[in-house]
């Protein structure tokens, strides 16, 4: 997963997307790994998921930062930038 001016770009099996929704199983134990690609603005960027505690630090371009968490509510959550409102989308976790 990266940032960059305009949106979060996704990577989940060999395709790419912006602001993606993300599919998870109840339990599983998910990593995040996030890169400031944002080039263009040199702008910082950080990653959230409040319900499950996930929350990078302000990362600098090309700065990263790796994430592990267990997934362990079922319903859709919210991921976010603190920094720019704009880059959000959603994670469902299926029982």
């Amino acid at each position: 997963m990266s940032q960059s001016a305009g949106g979060v770009k996704g990577s989940r099996g060999g395709s790419a997307s912006v602001n993606p929704v993300y599919y998870l199983k109840k339990g599983s134990l998910e990593s995040v790994h996030l890169i400031n690609e944002d080039y263009e603005t040199h702008s910082k960027h950080n990653f959230n998921i409040d319900q499950f505690k996930v929350h990078t630090k302000d990362l600098g371009y090309f700065e990263s930062q790796t994430i592990t968490f267990i997934a362990d509510k079922v319903g859709t959550f919210e991921y976010y930038c603190t920094i720019h409102p704009e880059m959000r989308g959603t994670v469902t976790v299926e029982g």
